[in-house]
């Protein structure tokens, strides 16, 4: 079933029934006005004869007339001198019938035509058995009156966006709209065909959809008001409604608005407005309302409910040629708790949205500056945790705004060309100064008073700087220092109540600041292996790249009393326990632990080659292990537990890619003991050395496979057989007995993700999961995709979506179904309706279930 329906802002078309043919054409009542020719008439054919007695001229066979911008092409054609008619006929059979057409050409315009009669002098004229091209539509006519260079009436006429009909590969449309008037206006700005009451045929067979009237702005430069046709149906809990309804209008040059509404029957509704702009080489943008009022149920009764929804989205880019030094974007989308699980138009669960449990807005300001490194960035940005369920849902975290100066690196000793060379010529320097402005607050107290009880400020000065240099040609030594300073007006100072047994903690208003540094010292170098075996083996060779680095670290205790960063208290045990005045703070606290510490490093890549007939150049590259580095430290100021945990990681690609590998793994140094009275499953490390113990162990697996994993093209087929299908059936190659063949293209991604974790506890908790998305063709206009994930610990399957797509020659078909998802969020919904951007709009019927709230 189609809804039909005719706006202002509908375009498409469709043919089916046959032009007779006119082997007589009768002279038009149009009067001709007493004019002359304004331009030379240039006049070519195989044959030409004059009557002078009557001032006829007679083109035979591959006769052409040009005049003006005007042109006509024929097989015959008669010039009356007196009148300035011009007759012209297609070429014709031995029966008389008319084969091929005449082309009438006016600057961009194309015409063909049967017969025809135009006058040079008023320019007006009429034509038998028309046909030509607008954009995606094709329009056939049996009668057309020119009546000027815009505006043409036509009688008994067709129209579709037949592809194959339309590049006359087909002599019928599998559609068209057809129409007894109708009136075509083709201006420089605009492009409008305008019919009276119009029937759809498919394949030649009326349907039931009739239109009063039918306009279709087909293209042009202008843009036009009008209706956007939305659906309709009945909903249990929502009753009778009208969904998706609107208009769309121009506004000026550069803005639209689309504005689409939805209206039920048992009190709920909801608004969706869209304003689009752009300027070009400026700017280009949209912003986006959307509110929701969705009732359920009857009020009174036990499960009625009432939820307001809504979603604010503005987006916002500016061409780099608008303005190379200063560029302003924004990414905003903030949504209400309920939005993408709740909402009355279903489509979140289809599109996977309802998944989501963050919705994330930013907006940014950036200035730069000609032959100055600085740059001046102005960020503001926030957060919504939305997951259903979660304690922190509802929570908002906002940046208000952030500041921040940069100065990337930069080399003062460095000469101003050529490369730099030695230690001093490659000291760098950086910069970064950031003011921050940080907000925690919740749903409910947004855009009041309270949103600000929990802000956060302070800004933070940073510079990095270091040189590099080669020495001995093997090794490559860098030296690296950073200072920060970070200010604040809010601390924070902590007591122990002993009357009342418990901590309290005071904020403290009032400017605030700490001092950090650091250094660094690396060598690294890079070592290969290489062995060779005898000739005539698959292998040819394997190499080893080791890239080791050594680098030492220092960082000072910034926790003694002489820096003045961190506080005291006595506790109920009389112990003094030590505090940071930052803490908790946007900066972040002063680093309460000495770190003198060695770093070790160890890169590696291994390769391989073999021998393969296949490759041009005989010999296949095969990665091992594209990267496999180990990782640990120790530290000299610790007290104890002085060496960092031995971390593994690592990479290897398979099948030309097509399986990719990564691995991890964690490894404690140090002997765990579990002697807590109160939790004897959670243990902590003591110093004893040697009792190697996994901590952690990840694997993810990735196969992507395609048909050219075994070798199977599409262009195998076009070699491999000789005939080829035709009209919709192109992608089909037959073999010697007439049996089809196609190419079956199709894609399977299946991830694996798989994770052992123990730590400190007595217990390990695993993790795997697969994840599977793919699609396939099973024939040239079938498609069918679909996306799983499967928890292999709780032996449940997650979200889950399944695709089937049809190519209709000019519809099309789909049917997308959720069979799985979290709540209450399974769903499917139906598709048909034109392919062409005309009508896809107006010829279409869609449907989907609407679960609110109740089991799938």
């Amino acid at each position: 079933m189609f809804i039909l329906i005719f706006n202002i802002l509908l375009a498409q078309n469709k043919v089916g029934k046959s032009i007779p043919d006119s082997t007589h054409i009768t002279r038009d009542t149009i009067q001709n006005k007493k004019e002359k020719l304004e331009d030379i008439l240039n006049t070519q054919g195989d044959e030409i004869r004059n009557l002078f007695s009557k001032k006829l001229t007679y083109l035979i066979h591959n006769a052409k007339v040009d005049y003006e911008n005007m042109s006509i092409a024929a097989d015959y054609i008669v010039i009356d001198w007196n009148s300035g008619d011009i007759f012209a006929r297609g070429k014709t059979d031995s029966l008389g019938k008319i084969t091929d057409n005449i082309l009438f050409t006016q600057g961009d315009k194309k015409f063909e035509y049967k017969e025809a009669v135009f006058n040079m002098k008023t320019k007006q004229g009429t034509a038998f058995n028309i046909r030509t091209d607008e954009d995606e539509m094709v329009i056939l006519a049996e009668k057309a009156k020119r009546v000027d260079d815009e505006n043409y009436y036509m009688r008994s006429g067709i129209m579709t966006t037949d592809e194959y009909f339309k590049a006359k590969k087909d002599s019928l449309p599998d559609y068209h709209l057809s129409t007894n008037k109708m009136k075509m206006i083709t201006g420089k700005n605009q492009k409008t065909l305008v019919a009276g009451p119009t029937q759809m045929y498919i394949e030649q067979f009326p349907t039931p959809f009739i239109l009063p009237f039918l306009y279709l702005p087909s293209s042009g430069k202008k843009r036009e008001a009008g209706v956007l046709i939305g659906t309709f149906g009945e909903r249990q809990t929502k009753g009778f409604y009208l969904e998706r309804w609107g208009f769309y209008v121009p506004i000026g040059e550069y803005l639209d608005l689309e504005s689409r509404f939805g209206v039920y029957t048992k009190g709920s509704w909801m608004t969706d407005n869209k304003l689009r702009y752009v300027k070009r080489y400026k700017y280009s943008g949209n912003f986006n309302i959307i509110y929701e009022k969705n009732i359920t149920s009857t009020k009174g009764l036990d499960d009625y409910s009432e939820i307001e929804n809504y979603r604010v989205v503005w987006s916002h880019y500016q061409d780099s040629k608008a303005n190379p030094t200063l560029s302003f974007n924004s990414a905003i989308n903030f949504v209400s708790q309920n939005y993408y699980n709740n909402s009355i138009y279903n489509q979140n669960a289809l599109n996977g949205s309802v998944n989501n449990n963050q919705a994330s807005s930013s907006i940014s300001l950036v200035k730069r500056f000609n032959n100055n490194p600085l740059t001046i960035s102005l960020n503001a940005s926030a957060s919504q945790n939305i997951t259903s369920g979660n304690s922190n849902s509802g929570d908002v975290t906002m940046i208000l705004p952030n500041l921040s100066v940069t100065m990337p690196q930069v080399y003062p000793f460095s000469p101003k060309s050529g490369a730099k060379k030695g230690m001093f010529q490659n000291i760098y320097m950086d910069y970064k100064m950031n003011l921050q402005n940080t907000v925690n607050t919740t749903m409910d107290d947004i855009f009041t008073s309270k949103m600000f009880d929990n802000s956060k400020n302070g800004i933070t000065n940073q510079t990095n700087f270091g040189t590099t240099a080669n020495i001995f040609n093997y090794f490559q030594i860098g030296i690296n220092g950073n200072y920060k300073e970070a200010w604040t007006t809010k601390t924070i100072k902590k007591d122990y109540n002993l009357t009342e047994n418990k901590l309290e903690i005071n904020n403290h208003n009032g400017f605030k600041s700490y001092r950090t540094f650091g250094g660094s010292a690396s060598i690294s170098t890079t070592l290969y292996g290489m062995a060779k075996f005898k000739k005539g083996g698959v292998i040819e060779s394997i190499r080893h790249m080791i890239s080791p680095t050594i680098s030492y670290n220092y960082m000072p205790d910034f926790s003694s009393d002489s820096w003045g960063y961190y506080g005291t208290y006595i506790n109920q045990s009389g112990q003094k326990i030590k505090y940071s005045y930052f803490e908790g703070g946007i900066l972040g606290d002063p680093s309460n632990i000495e770190n003198s510490s060695v770093s070790i490093s160890i890169a590696n890549n291994l390769e391989m080659k073999v021998r393969d007939k296949n490759e041009k150049s005989g010999v296949k590259k095969i990665k091992i292990f594209e990267a496999l580095n180990i990782s640990t430290g120790y530290n000299f100021a610790a007290d104890s537990l002085k060496w960092s945990p031995l971390i593994a990681t690592g990479s290897s690609s398979v099948f030309n890619s097509k399986l990719k590998i990564n691995y991890g793994m964690k490894i404690n140094p140090y002997k765990i003991v579990f002697d807590n009275p109160t939790n004897n499953n959670f243990g902590h490390m003591v110093d004893k050395f040697g009792y190697f113990t996994i901590a952690s162990y990840t694997m993810g697996l990735n196969f992507s496979l395609d048909p050219s994993l075994f070798g199977i093209k599409e262009d195998n087929y076009s070699k491999k057989y000789n005939k080829q299908g035709q009209i919709r059936y192109e992608k089909y190659y037959f073999d010697d007995e007439n049996y089809a063949h196609f190419y079956i293209p199709w894609k399977l991604n299946i991830g694996l993700n798989y994770s052992h974790t123990k730590e400190y506890n007595r217990f390990s908790t695993t993790s795997a999961t697969v994840n599977i998305t793919g699609e396939v063709s099973p024939s040239p206009y079938w498609k069918i995709t679909g996306s799983t994930n499967y928890d292999m610990e709780s032996r449940e399957f997650g979200y889950t979506r399944l695709g089937f797509m049809r190519d209709l020659r000019s519809f099309n078909i789909s049917f997308n179904w959720v069979p799985i998802s979290s709540g209450y969020n399974k769903t499917w919904d139906f598709y048909i309706g034109i392919k062409a951007n005309l009508l896809k709009d107006a010829i279409k019927y869609e449907a989907r279930n609407f679960n609110d709230n109740t089991n799938f």
